[in-house]
C-alpha cells in the first residue's frame, strides 16, 4: 500500500471505523475552514473578495461566531454587508423600473401573457436572487469541493489498491447524504464493468 498526501486522510477516516468515512472527512474539513477564515486569511485580499461576494450561510456564520475571533468575523461581515447592499440596490432598481415602466407594445403584451418581462416576473427574479444570495456560502462551497476530491480519492483507491478495497468492503459504507457523491464519481471515473 502506498500512502500519498491526498490518500492519508481517506485512510485515516477508514481506520476510525465509523458509519461513514466522508462524514468524518467533512467534519474535519469544516473545522479546518472555520479556523482558516478566522486566522490570517481575514486580511488576505483574495479571501476578502470571495467572502464579500458569497458570505456565509447561517450555520457557518454561527460556527465562526462561536470560534471567539469576533473582530475578524466583524470585519468580514461588515464588508460583505456593504457589498450586499450595493447588489440589492441594483436588483431593487430593476424591480422598480419594471413596476414603474410597464411596456405596452404588442410584443411586451405577448411576453406578459407568457410570463416573461412582467412586473410579477421582476419581483420573482428579485426573490430568487435574494434566496440564492442568502444560501451562498464560501465554506459550504469549499466543503463540497473537498468532498468531491475525497470521493475521487476513494474511487481511485478502490480501483488501484486491493488493501483499500478490503477496508472498504469491511466498512459500513456511506451515509445517504454522501453516497451520491461517491456514486457520481464512480460513474464518472470507472468503466461500466467496474461500476457494476
Amino acid at each position: 500500500m502506498k500512502y500519498h498526501l491526498d490518500t492519508i486522510p481517506v485512510w485515516d477516516a477508514y481506520h476510525e471505523d465509523s458509519e461513514c468515512p466522508l462524514c468524518i472527512l467533512e467534519d474535519k474539513a469544516e473545522k479546518s475552514y472555520v479556523e482558516s477564515f478566522l486566522g490570517g486569511s481575514v486580511m488576505e485580499p483574495d479571501t476578502r473578495i470571495e467572502v464579500n461576494d458569497k458570505g456565509f450561510c447561517p450555520h457557518h456564520n454561527k460556527l465562526l461566531y462561536k470560534a471567539q475571533n469576533r473582530l475578524g468575523l466583524a470585519l468580514m461581515t461588515h464588508t460583505h454587508t456593504l457589498e450586499t447592499i450595493k447588489k440589492m440596490k441594483k436588483e431593487i432598481e430593476k424591480v422598480e423600473n419594471a413596476l414603474k415602466n410597464p411596456d405596452k407594445t404588442p410584443r411586451s403584451l405577448l411576453k406578459k401573457l407568457s410570463g416573461e418581462g412582467s412586473a410579477d416576473n421582476a419581483v420573482k427574479e428579485y426573490a430568487s436572487w435574494l434566496s440564492n444570495h442568502c444560501s451562498s456560502c464560501i465554506i459550504c462551497d469549499r466543503i463540497n469541493y473537498s468532498i468531491n476530491r475525497y470521493a475521487y480519492t476513494i474511487i481511485h483507491l478502490w480501483e488501484h489498491d486491493q488493501e483499500f478495497r478490503k477496508a472498504m468492503n469491511q466498512s459500513r459504507g456511506f451515509c445517504l447524504a454522501h453516497l451520491p457523491a461517491v456514486l457520481n464519481m464512480a460513474a464518472e471515473r470507472l468503466s461500466k464493468t467496474k461500476q457494476a
